[in-house]
C-alpha cells in the first residue's frame, strides 16, 4: 500500500495506528516491525507515541532511520560483512578528512581533483549501489575519479570504519549475499512500514525489496506513505520514481 499525502496531514500518524493495530489485534509481534524513518527525531515520536498507545515495552523495536538500521544489523552481523565489531562511523567531515588524507598520501593535485567533488562522486556511486568496479568510465578524468573510490574503499577497509552510504551498501550486499541471512530477516520482518517513501533513493529501495521478498519470496507488506509533490533530498540521489516504480 502507498498512501499519498500532504505536508502536515499526519502521515506518521497513520504509520504508528497502523503498528499500533497490527500488534493489538495480534496480528504481529513488536519484534515484527520493521519501520523505516528519515530522521532519528521521527523514530523516537514513533516510539514514544507507540509507548503511549500500547503497554509494551518499545525498546528494541526495529524502528528508526535506514542508516541506523543499517547499522544494527552490520553490528550484529559484523563477521559476515567483513567488518571489525567495533567499526567506526564516519560522519561527513570525517569522510572528507580521509578523503584529503588518500589524496595526500598518493600525491595527488586536490585543485584538479578537489576533495569534494570525490566525496560526491563516492557517496553518489554508493547511493546507486555501485562499487567502483561497478562504475562505467566515460573518459579519463572520469576514470581517476574511480581509481579514487577504489582507493578510498580499501584504506576504510584497512581502518575498519564506514561511512554512511556505506552502512546501507553493505548491509545491502549482505543481504544479496547471504541467503540464509536474507530469509530470517524476511521471515520475520511480515510487515515493513516505511515514512517519507519519496525521500528514498535506489539503493534504499533495493534494500527494502530485499526484506521484502517479493514475488516467489516471502511476499511480506510494505505500507508507505509519502508525498508525491515534497521531495526535499532530491540534491541527496532522492528517487521519486521509486513511487511510481512502487
Amino acid at each position: 500500500a502507498l498512501i499519498l499525502a500532504g505536508a502536515g496531514s499526519g502521515k506518521t500518524r497513520v504509520l504508528t495506528t497502523r503498528i499500533a493495530w497490527l500488534i493489538q489485534t495480534g496480528q504481529l509481534s513488536p519484534q515484527g516491525v520493521l519501520a523505516v524513518t528519515f530522521t532519528n527525531k521521527a523514530a523516537k515520536e514513533m516510539l514514544t507515541r507507540l509507548s503511549a498507545m500500547l503497554p509494551i515495552n518499545v525498546r528494541g523495536m526495529w524502528i528508526g532511520t535506514f542508516h541506523g538500521l543499517c547499522n544494527r544489523m552490520l553490528r550484529a552481523h559484523h563477521r559476515d560483512a567483513g567488518l571489525p565489531a567495533t567499526f567506526q562511523i564516519l560522519d561527513s567531515a570525517d569522510q572528507l578528512g580521509a578523503i584529503k588524507r588518500l589524496l595526500k598520501a598518493n600525491s595527488i593535485d586536490d585543485e584538479r581533483f578537489p576533495p569534494r567533488n570525490v566525496q560526491l562522486f563516492i557517496n553518489s556511486s554508493k547511493e546507486s549501489g555501485l562499487r567502483a568496479k561497478d562504475v562505467e568510465v566515460n573518459d579519463d578524468y572520469n576514470r581517476k575519479f574511480v581509481e579514487l573510490y577504489s582507493m578510498y574503499d580499501a584504506q576504510c577497509n584497512r581502518e575498519g570504519v564506514c561511512d554512511f552510504s556505506e552502512l546501507l551498501l553493505r548491509c545491502y550486499e549482505l543481504l544479496q549475499r547471504n541467503e540464509i541471512l536474507r530469509q530470517h530477516y524476511q521471515g520475520r520482518f511480515r510487515h515493513i512500514l516505511v515514512d517519507e517513501f519519496q525521500d528514498t533513493n535506489k539503493l534504499q529501495y533495493a534494500w527494502l525489496k530485499q526484506l521484502a521478498g517479493g514475488p516467489g519470496g516471502a511476499g511480506n507488506a510494505i505500507f508507505a506513505v509519502g508525498d508525491d509533490d515534497q521531495s526535499i533530498y532530491a540534491f541527496r540521489g532522492a528517487n521519486v520514481g521509486n513511487m511510481a516504480d512502487f
